[in-house]
């Protein structure tokens, strides 16, 4: 009985869905007007007597027609277009049900089909640009960047890639740029049948690229039976540059930000002067170069002086030009939190989350920052909150079990690191060379008492990225955690000597504490610069 209830809800719930409802109470209206109509004109017209009864046996005889063409099409933005298959649907080809999970779907990087094969920044970011967009729905989960994009190349299925991120539906396509002229292929494929949902080639200029982001979006959003609201859609357009050849410089510096070492990051500010250099008022490009210099200084991978002036100056310059960017919000707070202006950062960060509270950069350094003026609690449910956003991302749930033990509780700690490894060692497992992954989980692992996985996770993160610093110096903390304290100094010097790092951060790192006796870690600091 049960049964036969949820598959009644099930039918009556898609007939809504491909508006068959709509269409047989407009039917039913149109053939009342249409009798009316006969009864009151076929006799002075002078029409056989037959005629009222043939309307009425062809209006009857329509109906089922009616309702067939509402099931199988529908009406939209491009006129008459074949109705979508509910995610989960069967294919026609395909008769076994497929229980897909809720709305969910993983965008993956578009492949560069241009002729130089040089595109690829502009792939990645066309891609990021919808991604962004659609993880703004409440209602929707959306892989997120780092773990879509290793499905890079498409030699995966769509349903290996389904059951790797748990999601319902993946998107992928392809982009053949030439001068002003782009062509963009875009598929939306069930993940548990393999079957297409929904495809479409969009031949335009470069200058429409933000509306084919749009189109794009609010067709997976259509098919994932998602609403999209106008702010989002708007928010593909709000910041269009009018040069197109600084959003190419932009998307070189996302591009350039988006690698998982460290050590090119200081080449990313340079592409987004450059872009600003070429359309001034391009509000995404301060937005940019304030995040980047940002970063840098949050990782201190660069001295402040006269750099932290001009990212918060960019960060102004940003939302002067787009006051409803809330990515740019989330730079000026950052900016702002290193400039020491606790209050200000607060208020600018809780406006980034205001105009977007789905966005994970907002919720993530919040909580960096709540963290690090001492206020644990709130750091943890903006850590919590990010976590959410991406369920797939480790990094925030790994920062939240520091702060439960900087408010002593260390079982709530254990908790949250227990929550933060199984999604590290995913990504180790489906991307071995996430460098930052592998060390971050080696910390958790040890944290954890499973030392020798630690370890092997360390020494691999350190043979794929020998000379980045963020590797050799969290590396260096682990080892001392682990009472390899030999270990823990060769590393601790190799990560000064790249000159990264700043000495009164080291000084006072509770995680090298117990180096702090010993006589060659006060050789090396001797020779920090």
């Amino acid at each position: 009985m049960r049964d036969s209830i949820a598959r009644f809800k099930q039918t009556f719930a898609e007939f809504r869905r491909r508006r068959v409802f709509r269409v047989v109470a407009l039917y039913v209206v149109t053939a009342w007007i249409l009798i009316q109509l006969g009864s009151a004109v076929f006799e002075p017209l002078g029409l056989p007597s037959w005629s009222m009864r043939l309307l009425i046996v062809l209006l009857v005889l329509g109906f089922v027609p009616a309702c067939v063409l509402a099931w199988v099409y529908d009406i939209g933005a491009h006129g008459i277009e074949r109705t979508l298959p509910a995610i989960g649907e069967p294919s026609p080809a395909h008769a076994e049900p497929a229980a897909a999970p809720g709305a969910s779907v993983a965008i993956l990087p578009f492949a560069d089909l241009s002729e130089a094969h040089d595109q690829a920044y502009f792939c990645d970011g066309l891609a990021e640009e919808i991604l962004n967009v659609l993880a703004s729905i409440r209602d929707l989960r959306v892989a997120s960047r780092t773990s879509s994009f290793r499905f890079r190349g498409g030699d995966a299925d769509a349903r290996e890639i389904g059951r790797a991120l748990n999601v319902a539906a993946i998107m992928e396509g392809s982009v053949r740029k030439a001068g002003d002229h782009v062509r963009v292929t875009a598929q939306l494929i069930d993940a548990n049948s393999g079957y297409h949902l929904w495809s479409e080639s969009y031949d335009r200029q470069l200058r429409d690229i933000f509306a084919i982001q749009g189109e794009i979006a609010r067709n997976v959003a259509r098919a994932l039976q998602v609403s999209l609201t106008a702010t989002a859609l708007a928010a593909c357009r709000c910041d269009a540059p009018r040069d197109m050849r600084a959003y190419e410089f932009y998307l070189r510096g996302r591009q350039i930000q988006s690698v998982k070492s460290s050590d090119n990051w200081t080449k990313a500010p340079e592409m987004f002067r450059r872009a600003i250099a070429l359309d001034p008022d391009y509000a995404a490009a301060h937005a940019g170069l304030a995040d980047s210099l940002a970063q840098l200084l949050i990782w201190r991978i660069i001295e402040p002086s006269g750099v932290l002036e001009e990212a918060l100056a960019a960060a102004k310059r940003a939302l002067e030009l787009a006051p409803q960017l809330a990515e740019a919000h989330v730079a000026h707070a950052n900016t702002l939190s290193l400039a020491g202006d606790h209050e200000a950062a607060v208020a600018a960060f809780e406006r980034a989350l205001e105009l977007n509270p789905e966005l994970y950069e907002a919720h993530y350094y919040f909580g960096r920052h709540c963290y690090a003026r001492g206020d644990q609690a709130r750091a943890i449910r903006e850590f919590e909150a990010a976590h959410r956003v991406r369920p797939d991302e480790f990094q925030a749930m790994a920062l939240a079990s520091g702060a439960a033990d900087a408010l002593g509780d260390k079982a709530r700690g254990d908790e949250l690191t227990r929550l933060a490894l199984p999604s590290a060692l995913a990504e180790i497992a489906a991307d071995p060379e996430n460098g930052r992954a592998l060390y971050l989980a080696a910390a958790m692992q040890v944290r954890l008492g499973d030392i020798e996985g630690g370890r092997r996770n360390l020494d691999a993160a350190l043979r794929l990225q020998p000379d980045d610093f963020g590797t050799l110096y969290n590396a260096a903390c682990t080892y001392t955690q682990m009472g390899d304290h030999a270990r823990a100094l060769d590393l601790l010097e190799r990560a000064i000597a790249t000159g990264g790092g700043f000495r009164e951060w080291i000084e006072h790192d509770s995680d090298l504490d117990a180096l702090r006796g010993l006589p060659r870690y006060h050789a090396i600091m001797a020779r920090f610069g």
